[in-house]
């Protein structure tokens, strides 16, 4: 009698198993092929959230848009048109899962793919495309059932729906074919297996990224690669990054992602050219300026950076890479620079201040400036002691060497004062506590260039429409991008620091738009 309930209680968990087996889903990020040059994956709920789409003040939008669709429709498709809006996972397709968004050298079109929650929701909302001419008939196929809709394909599974970017007759038929292979692969023969893809998906952020460095254009490709040492080779390096809006902040952060060791190194090295900056200049530059750099440098690190690479080696005599080493380890430490201002009548005009070891570069340099190719009407004068001037056509260039610091200006008024205190410099501004323990820092600052006179003139002429760009970048206080130690950020910073900047996008977006 034991050993008969055993038996059947074996065969039934066998039984379970086997279903449980028949039944389980793929997981949907298999279908991005391991090659992938691109990937971004996007947290579409959280995005949601953000936006305040889903909070009351929206829900009068809501139902203008759905009084709107209602004309028209039959009873049957309104309502699940009317479920889907109001509560998105009832399209079928899981919101609360990363979208994804990928490009590959063996499958080259755009691609969005998502996971699928509940396959008969899936089937409810094509029926209503179809229904309104949205899609052609749903086509079934060995691996994937299809259909295309304003010439992109969809194709999905019992786990994944892929909206693939085509264009014409050649490529959708190629598409499909690789559509084939793709919904058959496994973690193993997919990017789920890439170490870097798996840094994006545990990212908390509303968009993870990463992006070889061999899916940017040609252009900017071939600069950086030609850099490179012949041991490490493009493919090698991958930039992983994320993108989070929060309250008044949009904030981009990106690092190099590597796993060969001598790129490591390189990377590394880069690293240590430049250091935590101490802010010794902010002092010097008023709290106006418009544009302001500022940066922690290691000189004679940054010149062994360059002396590795062979194109130089080769290019520059001994003599001369001496006096290239002796010119940038003279520099150590802070150096910051700001555009100060911008007039219809003279050039724009600048500061600039740097920490230097050695002030007898400079003396060096104007003794040997028959040998710097001075073009006809260029010269440089000395002014005094450790003080020079560089003459051109249209402007003049100040500079010189004091307490142990360098300064250049185009400015002679910005000259005469060089080195005397802002009563409010650049301490005093919205971005001066973003810049501590930054190894570089770089801040735009909109409000002071919307304040400009130029630029009140200019709206003022451009009528409505100017206006209305106006009054959207007066939204904004300042742009900045700074890196410490291995990650760089990018940061779109505007007044309101209460409420979260992708709500603030979608009101004036609403605004604008009359809703």
């Amino acid at each position: 009698m034991v050993k008969k309930m055993i038996s059947q209680l074996s065969a039934l968990a066998v039984l379970i198993v086997f279903l449980a087996a028949c039944s389980k889903q793929s997981e949907y990020t298999n279908v991005i092929p391991s090659d992938a040059s691109a990937v971004a994956a996007i947290d579409l709920k959280s995005l949601i959230d953000k936006a305040g789409l889903n909070d009351k003040e929206n829900e009068a939008a809501k139902q203008k848009v759905l009084d709107a669709l209602k004309s028209g429709m039959n009873a049957a498709t309104f309502q699940q048109l009317e479920k889907v809006i109001k509560s998105p996972s009832e399209s079928g397709i899981d919101v609360g899962s990363p979208f994804y968004i990928f490009t590959s050298p063996t499958f080259p079109y755009p691609t969005v793919v998502a996971k699928i929650n509940n396959e008969d929701d899936l089937n409810s909302s094509l029926d209503i495309m179809l229904k309104e001419q949205l899609i052609q008939p749903i086509t079934e196929t060995e691996d994937y059932r299809f259909t295309t809709m304003n010439g992109s394909l969809i194709a999905f599974n019992n786990s994944a729906i892929m909206i693939v970017a085509v264009n014409g007759h050649t490529q959708t038929e190629e598409a499909k074919k690789a559509i084939g292979n793709l919904m058959k692969q496994t973690p193993d023969s997919s990017i789920v297996k890439s170490a870097a893809f798996q840094r994006v998906i545990k990212a908390k952020n509303d968009i993870n990224f990463f992006v070889s460095m061999m899916a940017t254009p040609k252009k900017y490709r071939e600069p950086v690669s030609l850099a490179l040492p012949p041991n490490i080779k493009l493919e090698d390096i991958t930039l992983l990054g994320g993108l989070n809006f929060e309250k008044g902040r949009i904030v981009l952060k990106t690092e190099n992602y590597t796993e060969n060791d001598e790129a490591k190194a390189l990377i590394k090295k880069q690293q240590e050219a430049f250091k935590k900056s101490n802010n010794t200049f902010t002092k010097y530059f008023p709290a106006s300026t418009l544009m302001f750099f500022n940066a922690g440098v290691n000189g004679e690190a940054i010149y062994n950076i360059i002396n590795e690479n062979a194109e130089f080696r080769d290019q520059v005599s001994i003599a001369k890479a001496a006096e290239i080493k002796d010119l940038f380890s003279s520099f150590n430490g802070d150096i910051s620079g700001g555009l100060i201002n911008v007039t219809m009548t003279s050039m724009p005009t600048f500061a600039a201040y740097a920490e230097m070891k050695n002030g007898s570069v400079l003396e060096a340099l104007y003794k040997n400036k028959q040998n710097l190719g001075l073009k006809k009407g260029e010269d440089i004068i000395e002014l005094g002691k450790n003080e020079y001037v560089y003459k051109t056509k249209n402007m003049n260039v100040f500079f010189g060497v004091k307490d142990k610091f360098m300064y250049a200006t185009n400015d002679e008024l910005l000259y005469k004062n060089i080195g005397k205190t802002e009563d409010k410099s650049i301490k005093d501004t919205p971005y001066a506590s973003g810049m501590k323990d930054k190894n570089m820092f770089i801040a735009v600052n909109v409000e002071a260039i919307l304040d400009l006179p130029i630029v009140k003139m200019v709206t003022g002429f451009g009528g409505k429409e100017a206006k209305t760009y106006f009054d959207l970048a007066s939204q904004i206080s300042y742009l900045s991008s700074s890196s410490e130690s291995e990650v760089n950020e990018v940061a779109l910073c505007l007044k309101d620091k209460n409420v979260n900047a992708l709500k603030q996008i979608v009101d004036s977006a609403k605004q604008f738009a009359g809703m």
